[in-house]
């Protein structure tokens, strides 16, 4: 029963079909030159198809005897209630500025979900284009103990996605707009992943895309993929100095790559694939630093893809990143070739028709949110969710982050979080959710090296979803 919950970091696989990766500032115009072909694309296959002779249908009446149309999939309200015992992810103060350790605030968020299928009339998927679906969600939360920790999540997401005879494709972009404090807070020592969260509640566009273009044969298929993500931070920057030592300053950072990969079927659900990309990460520049760890990379991959068993589905690619980073007089590491490695992975097991277990992992190398620093992030999860009955349901999980960073700099920033769910639905359409999520910060690194990188935080939270 979660209310928009943050996605920075939901994995994804470059070009896979079953997930989908990730479009920068450039990007943006090319995932909109690719949704308005796919638009011409459907307005021609509409006007072409024959319209299917079944007689019209009676509209269906949702839980509270209303009837909606056919292309509102979905509608819904939701109320949260909780408690962070740490908002700042922080465990020590700077003298002179407001105190932020291990400060803890009651929050309240209000969200709606909207979706949209513009293919829900009669005949619309009979030409190319079978899927064309538009969601919009916006979520306001309220800190009682830090008024300007306040912010309007506004998330819009646009799928298409179709083929005809041996080839397939699909366009997946979303845009998240946080309407947000454009100051950040002054921090002392801090875990990187500890401020993360205050990070993602100041104002900023986020923007992913994936993309790819299929075709299949018997025996094998080939398949070319674009994926990118792009961060545009919109908060004040400041020189850390003076008066404004401490204070955290975030870039904009954007990944954006280009491959095909080439797949030879080991069975009619499973996939053994060889693949190839090509890319660039950049980042801004502050107007008082000359760091910078711009990059263009070569990335060589081997992946499997599809069912193992038929109750145990895997997807993962891995392999080697050839990098080399620009401006080396200028470069936050040590060297402008590096070899990095970059892996990708899901396992999803249907134990029972009731008990499900799903784990993920991503190691890879971008910039770091202060752009000071090149980093190997890792991305790990283990999720169990059973079903008690029809309207009960529960899950529990281990998550594990990291950022290592690359020398010179000195220190590897970890996080582990435990949440915990259980959801009841009263009726179809009115849903009760309690959530709780336990998070320790720690660096391997003892703090006399690197200090403040322990800190602890727990989150409860209720929550009510009434559906339209």
């Amino acid at each position: 029963m979660k209310a928009c919950p943050p996605s920075e970091r939901a994995p994804s696989f470059p070009g896979a079909p079953l997930h989908r990766i990730p479009l920068p500032a450039h990007g943006r115009w090319a995932g909109g030159v690719a949704l308005l072909a796919v638009l011409l694309a459907a307005s021609a296959s509409a006007q072409s198809a024959q319209p299917s002779p079944a007689p019209p249908a009676s509209p269906a009446v949702d839980a509270w005897g209303v009837a909606p149309p056919a292309w509102l999939t979905e509608a819904s309200v939701t109320v949260k209630e909780g408690s962070d015992s740490n908002i700042y992810g922080v465990s020590d103060n700077l003298a002179g500025h407001p105190a932020i350790a291990n400060l803890s605030s009651w929050f309240t968020t209000l969200g709606v979900n909207f979706a949209f299928d513009f293919l829900a009339g009669p005949g619309t998927r009979d030409g190319a284009l079978k899927t064309l679906t538009v969601a919009y969600s916006a979520a306001y939360t309220h800190y009682e103990a830090a008024a300007r920790e306040d912010n309007v999540r506004n998330t819009l997401a646009v799928e298409a996605a179709g083929g005809r005879g041996p080839w397939s494709f699909s366009v997946d972009n979303s845009l998240l707009y946080i309407n947000g404090s454009k100051e950040d807070a002054f921090f002392n020592f801090y875990n990187n992943l500890g401020y993360g969260p205050t990070r993602e509640r100041r104002n900023q566009v986020q923007e992913r895309d994936t993309s790819f273009l299929e075709y299949d044969a018997k025996a094998w298929f080939a398949r070319a993929a674009g994926n990118a993500a792009y961060y545009n931070l919109l908060i004040d920057e400041h020189n850390p100095i003076g008066a404004y030592k401490g204070y955290a300053n975030w870039v904009n950072r954007d990944d954006v790559n280009a491959g095909l990969d080439l797949g030879a079927k080991l069975a009619p659900d499973l996939a053994l694939l060889a693949g190839w990309r090509i890319g660039q990460q950049t980042q801004a520049h502050y107007a008082y630093s000359l760091v910078a760890n711009d990059s263009t990379y070569n990335r060589a991959l081997l992946g499997l893809e599809g069912r193992l068993l038929r109750w145990l589905q895997v997807q993962v690619d891995a392999g080697p990143d050839f990098r080399r980073y620009s401006d080396a007089g200028h470069l936050g590491l040590f060297g402008d070739r590096h070899t990095w490695l970059y892996l990708q992975g899901q396992l999803s097991a249907s134990l029972t028709p009731e008990d499900t277990l799903t784990a993920e992992e991503k190691v890879w190398h971008f910039v770091s949110s202060a752009g000071v620093a090149s980093i190997q992030e890792t991305s790990e999860s283990l999720i169990y969710r059973h079903a008690l009955s029809r309207r009960f349901s529960a899950s529990a999980g281990l998550r594990v982050l990291g950022h290592r960073y690359d020398a010179p700099t000195v220190r590897d920033d970890w996080t582990t979080s435990v949440p915990v769910e259980l959801a009841y639905c009263l009726t179809p359409g009115l849903c009760i959710g309690a959530e709780y999520s336990a998070t320790s910060g720690h660096s391997p690194y003892p703090a006399a090296v690197s200090p403040g990188q322990n800190f602890e935080d727990n989150i409860v939270s209720v929550s009510l979803k009434a559906s339209f």
